[in-house]
Order: structure tokens, then C-alpha cells, then sequence
């Protein structure tokens, strides 16, 4: 409260986000303990208005020398910032469950390692050359928001992961699979582990398709291309500066009508789930893709005034790929998810005659991805008769979202995490792939 009423004194209005991380990550590489870190740090962002104009910093830490600083470099960024166009929240929220803090103490080193060891013995009783790469990790966050107008947020937030994966052999990429819960994982994953262990068996020889057009189709982990490119069409900063291909589009049909996406930011089990946004706006359930059809662009607050529409919580301190407490607000999905079909892998793997698995892609920072083109180098399987042929080399597909995702022939029936929120797998018809 102290340094709020310091705040008021200073400036017309004032916001400081506080983010507290402790994480603990755990290596395994090779069968073999790599590494183990343990970092605990406080990152805080302060947005100020003064005179009418607006100013921002960032720093790491928490004494009284580091607040005075992040105070003094908002001020003077105030004395060359934009004008304001909106206020600072006034909401107030408290989501802090009473045992999520006991969650993350009481699973502790020997806990971890005796859940790597189990997945490490199953792992090896049917792989043991596998080059195995193993990556575990617990992480608590604490994020509050306090504004000089009222606002007060808080919420804890607990998460879980596991990364198991190894090289490709003479491929140049990583096969890997990823697994993520807010509570620590009560059993070894085995259905994750066998698929990943039958699928890798076929990296070792090459087969390759030839050049034309032919179905594809997207493993989860490769189908942020698709939710980054939705995100930036949606995106009211994009509608704002008149550069996104869906300006005027609400209420029509820009995909096939089996796709529907939705922004889940309170879903339970993502990692990336929020009960309120980086700026205080609080955060909820909304489509942006029904049946094919657009039904809404998200906001955070600069360009819901700017648009004259209502922020949306989905004003977070993210890029594309990434981003800190240093990185400007800006409107991005929080937890978009492809609502799932109801097919299972092997049923979409027997509806391919000839066509490629991509399971990774690797390039799409350089496509135009703002306008939905992509062009990507693809790594996966080579497809025929509804079996895996081998892996493909030099292999590349190409396309537009807006035009290629009008052809999904289906949808499987089980979502994975990946890097925009969670996706199944999907069939997609006709994409131009260059192969032999």
C-alpha cells in the first residue's frame, strides 16, 4: 500500500504488475542427470500517466533502490510518451486456492526423480539405445496488479511439465513429446510414451513424397503456425493499423465450418491460463472461430479505446514467441484451443493414401504469417496406405490458413498442449508440399 500512496503523489494514475516465479527444472540426458536449477525472481512492470501522457519501465527485484528506479525511469518516459487514451483498471480479484501453494512445496526432489526413474525404466524396457532427452519441471507464480485507481488482483498458479523426446538419427531435428497438468502426475504416461516410442521407429530411413498438392496432416505441436496466424488477423492492434486480412469479416465464414477455436484462458490444466490479464481485465471464455465462422477480435485496453470496443483480457506481455515483463502489452490469445473431432490417430492415419505426418515445422518466423501465408521446411513422415513410410528430408509445404483450412477433411478427438494453447491433430486436404 505504501508504495501505491507514493504512486498517487507522483502521477495522475498509476499500474504495477508484480510477477513472483520459483521453478525448479531437472534434466535427463543420454539416461544420465544433466542438470538441476533453481531460480526464484521477482519481475515487476510499472505503467504511469503524467501530463496526459504515458510512460512505462521494468525491472528485476524488489528492494526500495530498485522501486525508486522503476518509479523515476517511468516518470521520465512519461515526459515523451504517448497521450492516454484509457484508464487503469478498477477491478479487484483474488484467486488464491488454498492448497496451491502446499502443491508446489510438497513435491520435492525425491518425489521427481522417483517419477523420472519409472519413466525412465519404461522407456528403456522397450528402447534402450534410445538417445533419450528428459526435461521435468514444477513452477509457482504469484502475479498481482495494483493500481493508484483501486485495482487489486492476485492469483497463484501451480504447473507441471514433462518434455520426453531424442534426435532424430542424421535428421537435424528433435522428436519430442510434451505434458503439462497444474497437479504432479500421479502416473508414468504411458499412451504418450508408446506413440511417441512407434512413431520414432521410423526415423530411422528416409522416405519422401513427391511434389504436388496432397492431404496433410498436423500434428498438435505444429499447429501454432495456424493460432499465430489467427492471432495476429484477430488481433485489434492489426485492425487498428487496417493491416489484417479479417478487418469486416465478423459473422463470416473464413475456415472450414469443422474448425472452431476457442480462447479458454481458466482452462484447469493449461499451462498458460489466467484469471486476469497483464492488465488487470479480467479473463473469460470466448469464441473466435465458430463452425468456421469469425465471431470476435481480441482487445486489451490501448486498442478497445482506440476501436471503441470493450477490452477483452487479453492484454498480456507477449510476442509471438515469447516475452518478459520488459515487453509491451499488446492483444493475444491467452489459451486458444481447436475444439476436438471425433476421430482417433489411427482412424486419420487410414483415411491418408498417400500424403505426409508434419510434426514439427521449422521456418514459419520468416513467412508472412501477419496475412496467413506459410511456407515452412516440414519435419514428420512420409504417408502411404494409411502407414508410416519413414521420415522425410528436405521436404517443404506452403500455403495460406485462409485458404488451405476451408479443406480440413478431419479432426482428431484428443487435444495436446502447444506453444499457442491446445490443438488435436487435423487432416487437411490439397497442400502443396515439395518433396522428390
Amino acid at each position: 500500500m505504501k508504495i501505491i500512496n507514493n504512486l498517487k503523489d507522483k502521477f495522475e494514475q498509476a499500474e504495477l504488475l508484480t510477477k513472483e516465479a520459483e521453478e525448479l527444472k531437472i534434466n535427463i540426458a543420454n539416461w544420465d542427470l544433466q542438470n538441476i536449477s533453481q531460480e526464484k525472481l521477482t519481475r515487476s512492470s510499472l505503467r504511469v500517466i503524467k501530463d496526459n501522457r504515458r510512460g512505462a519501465n521494468s525491472t528485476l527485484g524488489s528492494s526500495s533502490k530498485v522501486i525508486d528506479k522503476l518509479i523515476a525511469g517511468a516518470a521520465e518516459s512519461a515526459v515523451y510518451g504517448e497521450p492516454a487514451e484509457f484508464n487503469f483498471t478498477t477491478q479487484i480479484s483474488n484467486n488464491l486456492p488454498p492448497t496451491v501453494q502446499s502443491d508446489y512445496a510438497q513435491i520435492d526432489q525425491t518425489t521427481i526423480f522417483n517419477f523420472l526413474e519409472k519413466c525412465q525404466s519404461y522407456i528403456k524396457e522397450q528402447k534402450s539405445d534410445l538417445t533419450l532427452d528428459l526435461n521435468l519441471s514444477k513452477k509457482l507464480e504469484k502475479i498481482s496488479i495494483k493500481t493508484t485507481a483501486g485495482g487489486n488482483l492476485n492469483e497463484e498458479i501451480v504447473n507441471f511439465q514433462i518434455i520426453f523426446g531424442a534426435p532424430v538419427p542424421g535428421g537435424g531435428s528433435f522428436f519430442y513429446r510434451v505434458l503439462e497438468q497444474p497437479q504432479f502426475f500421479s502416473a508414468v504416461p504411458t499412451d504418450l510414451i508408446d506413440d511417441f516410442l512407434e512413431e520414432y521407429q521410423k526415423t530411422y530411413h528416409i522416405s519422401v513424397p513427391t511434389t504436388g498438392k496432397m492431404p496433410v496432416l498436423f500434428s498438435p505441436l505444429t499447429l501454432y503456425f495456424l493460432l499465430v496466424s489467427l492471432q495476429e488477423g484477430v488481433s485489434a492492434l492489426n485492425i487498428y493499423r487496417k493491416t489484417s486480412p479479417l478487418i469486416g469479416k465478423i459473422n463470416q465464414k473464413i475456415f472450414s465450418d469443422k474448425l472452431t477455436i476457442t480462447d479458454l484462458p481458466q482452462m484447469e490444466k493449461s499451462g498458460n491460463r489466467r484469471y486476469f490479464d497483464d492488465e488487470g481485465t479480467l479473463t473469460r471464455q470466448q469464441p473466435i472461430i465458430e463452425q468456421g465462422v469469425l465471431k470476435n477480435y481480441i482487445y486489451d485496453l490501448e486498442y478497445a479505446a482506440r476501436l471503441e470496443g470493450e477490452p477483452t483480457g487479453n492484454g498480456l506481455k507477449k510476442t509471438l514467441f515469447g516475452g518478459d515483463i520488459n515487453t509491451p502489452v499488446s492483444p493475444n490469445f491467452v489459451n486458444a484451443v481447436i475444439e476436438p473431432g471425433d476421430k482417433s490417430k489411427d482412424e486419420l492415419l487410414s483415411a491418408v493414401d498417400e500424403g505426409i505426418l508434419v510434426d514439427s515445422i521449422v521456418g514459419f518466423h520468416s513467412s508472412n504469417y501477419q496475412q496467413g501465408h506459410f511456407s515452412v521446411q516440414a519435419h514428420g513422415f512420409h504417408l502411404k496406405d494409411g502407414k508410416l513410410q519413414g521420415r522425410l528430408e528436405d521436404v517443404m509445404i506452403a500455403g495460406n490458413i485462409y485458404e488451405d483450412m476451408l479443406r480440413v477433411r478431419e479432426i482428431g478427438n484428443t487435444v495436446y498442449p502447444t506453444m499457442k494453447g491446445y490443438a488435436p491433430y487435423i487432416l487437411v486436404d490439397d497442400i502443396s508440399v515439395t518433396g522428390k
